[in-house]
């Protein structure tokens, strides 16, 4: 069982989570629901938990506010936050759960199966957002791979390369892609950065690492590191547009 905190200054919210959490997530034992920072920082000091759902917009301490002042952080982290898309992005590119508000049954269930089976290098978890929340295009990410976070520079990467439920980043630095349970529309809203194109439904590829264009029927691009990706009849006009303006 995990001993579970709940962290949110709207009681509402987290009713709703509780309810939700008893119902669908059994791994998860509700021990301590706060509706102010200050009695959850308290709570956490005395008994750490082994998981935590925190808010991010709170008075007096937020989110970030409190995870400094409890560090380190050595529990697991799933964020429940009607933040904005861009504080959205930051988090899931560090291997953190997050729940944006109104919370879904499904997403919920999915979230609490991660943290029960991934690891989180809990120091490490806490330093990888405040980096990211810095910049919206961020210059590295984080990858979680097994017990670590492979930390990675978004301009080494050549493709990601999809396969249903995981993808695999291919990089310049290595030659073995580093596989991640994430779907490849994550990835390129999480990436956000127009220098990432999706040409194919399986494969978004950064434009600085073609190393040619064959303009056959279909289309296809041959990589910097000699592979071969197919483009999509539908994408084959627009990556020419693009292209042009690099």
């Amino acid at each position: 069982m995990l001993k579970t905190f709940l962290i949110d200054d709207e009681s509402y919210c987290t009713d709703v989570l509780r309810v939700l959490l008893e119902k669908y997530c059994p791994a998860v034992q509700v021990s301590g629901i706060f509706n102010d920072a200050e009695s959850a920082l308290e709570a956490i000091r005395n008994s750490r938990p082994d998981l935590v759902f925190l808010d991010i917009e709170m008075p007096v301490l937020n989110g970030f506010d409190l995870l400094r002042q409890c560090a380190p952080v050595d529990f697991k982290l799933i964020f429940t936050t009607a933040y904005d898309q861009y504080a959205v992005k930051a988090f899931k590119f560090n291997a953190l759960d997050y729940l944006l508000k109104p919370v879904d049954r499904e997403e919920l269930i999915r979230a609490v199966e991660k943290a029960k089976h991934t690891p989180i290098p809990k120091a490490a978890q806490f330093e990888a957002v405040q980096y990211l929340r810095s910049s919206p295009v961020p210059e590295r990410i984080a990858l979680p791979v097994g017990a670590e976070l492979l930390f990675v520079e978004t301009a080494d990467i050549l493709f990601c390369e999809s396969d249903g439920s995981y993808v695999s980043f291919h990089l310049a630095t290595q030659p073995k892609p580093v596989i991640v349970s994430k779907s490849l529309r994550e990835v390129e809203e999480l990436l956000n950065n127009p220098l990432f194109f999706r040409a194919h439904n399986s494969f978004l590829i950064n434009l600085k690492h073609i190393e040619k264009i064959v303009r056959t029927d279909g289309g296809e691009i041959v990589m910097r590191n000699k592979r071969s990706l197919p483009v999509s009849r539908s994408k084959k006009a627009e990556l020419m547009q693009v292209i042009a303006k690099l």
